[in-house]
């Protein structure tokens, strides 16, 4: 637990592959790192990690406030990062900046900034006042309120805040294709989160070949880095909990928009905005943006664009020089990427010769690591562990509705 001298080690709240991204990027540079989790996962695993507390309950309450606080005085971690890694974590930081920055050194900056980032509803309302395309959404209060939206099918249910809705449903959007299906999910999914929760949204046909990203370190709403990237496959295939495989790519037709939105919404710290083209009208619409490690982060690090260590260097007072990113790298989570390849071919969306060829070439593993290889395994068992008790819980659920008819 000693310090290096001149170097504050970092507090990383999560231990996923992200999670293990910011570890590995900071600990091969002698930067140690502590992982809090409610559930070991890849990260916890990694020789770069000093020490691990495991918090049984949830990451974003004022049970774990206390702890945060009380571990950071018991080790002496004053001064050390904290880098939440879950939206609902980053949320949590963002809400309590005041106190917990009298222990930390924050990434995360204040929730009258980031509520415009959790809330899609912010968010679109700010990229409609800059004119920044995103797809057709109606926002209704209750189920009354869907007698009176002239919505053109098909559409998805979403969420305006995505984790609530993940947690509930194990899903990132329900597609509908007619009224009565409009009314019989929304009434499911208003039984697991609030009504007024739930955003629809116009459905933008394609899928990972039209999904793009840009990947950027910002100050004060300035784009000081940035690169672009295809999502080319996800998993489940049609609407996907995370990117499976990722092409750094150029993308010149997404740089200005996300620019202008990060600017009006005033964004420090390392950013993500997610885009997806529409044929149809030829556009690439605003989908999400995420403030925090995002889940191909380390793909830019391939690319020249370390940025958990330009973000770590930056919040020391050292800002980054500019970088040219290199393109050509492709990023591989292959414990989902090999089942959304087996969607797309059954699918008759690609053949089995097409998907091992694209993984040919520089390829970077979202978890695998010969010089970090516990992780891997670590990965594999937490995955299978977090399957089955998703299966149960869904079982559950479905015996809970059978008995209600």
């Amino acid at each position: 637990m000693r310090q290096p001298k001149g170097k504050p080690g970092a507090v990383v709240l999560g231990s996923d592959f992200k999670a293990l991204g910011v570890v590995r990027s900071l600990g091969k540079r002698g930067i140690p790192s502590i992982v809090i989790d409610n559930q070991p996962r890849s990260a916890w695993f990694s020789r770069y990690v000093i020490r691990r507390f495991k918090w049984k309950g949830n990451m974003d309450d004022e049970a774990f406030l206390r702890f945060l606080l009380s571990i950071g005085k018991t080790y002496r971690l004053e001064q050390w990062m904290l880098f939440p890694l879950q939206d609902e974590v980053v949320e949590f930081v963002a809400r309590n900046t005041s106190q917990l920055s009298h222990v930390f050194q924050l990434v995360t900056q204040d929730w009258d900034i980031v509520q415009w980032v959790c809330d899609k509803r912010l968010t679109y309302r700010v990229a409609q006042e800059i004119g920044i395309p995103y797809p057709q959404t109606w926002y209704p209060v209750d189920e009354r309120d869907l007698e009176g939206m002239e919505i053109t099918y098909p559409v998805i249910l979403k969420p305006a805040n995505s984790i609530k809705f993940q947690q509930a449903t194990h899903l990132k959007a329900i597609t509908v294709h007619n009224e009565k299906e409009l009314i019989t999910h929304y009434r499911q999914v208003s039984d697991l989160m609030g009504a007024g929760e739930i955003m629809i949204q116009q459905l933008i046909p394609g899928r990972g070949k039209t999904q793009y990203s840009i990947g950027a370190y910002c100050k004060d709403g300035q784009t000081l880095l940035a690169m672009t990237a295809q999502r080319t496959r996800q998993y489940p295939i049609d609407f996907g909990l995370g990117s499976s495989f990722v092409e750094a790519v150029e993308i010149p037709a997404i740089e200005e928009p996300a620019r202008k939105l990060l600017a009006a919404l005033h964004i420090t710290g390392m950013v993500e905005v997610e885009f997806k083209y529409d044929e149809r009208d030829q556009q690439c619409k605003l989908l999400d943006v995420n403030l925090r490690p995002w889940g191909w982060h380390t793909l830019c690090v391939a690319c020249g664009l370390d940025f958990s260590y330009i973000q770590y260097r930056d919040v020391q007072g050292f800002p980054p020089a500019p970088i040219t990113p290199r393109y050509g790298p492709r990023w591989v989570r292959l414990i989902t990427d090999i089942p959304a390849g087996l969607q797309e071919r059954h699918a008759d969306i690609t053949t089995t010769g097409t998907y091992l060829r694209s993984l040919r070439g520089k390829l970077v593993f979202s978890v695998f690591d010969w010089q970090d290889p516990l992780p891997t395994i670590g990965d594999f068992f937490s995955v299978v562990i977090r399957s089955i008790r998703s299966f149960r819980s869904t079982g559950s659920r479905d015996q809970k509705g059978s008995h209600k008819q």
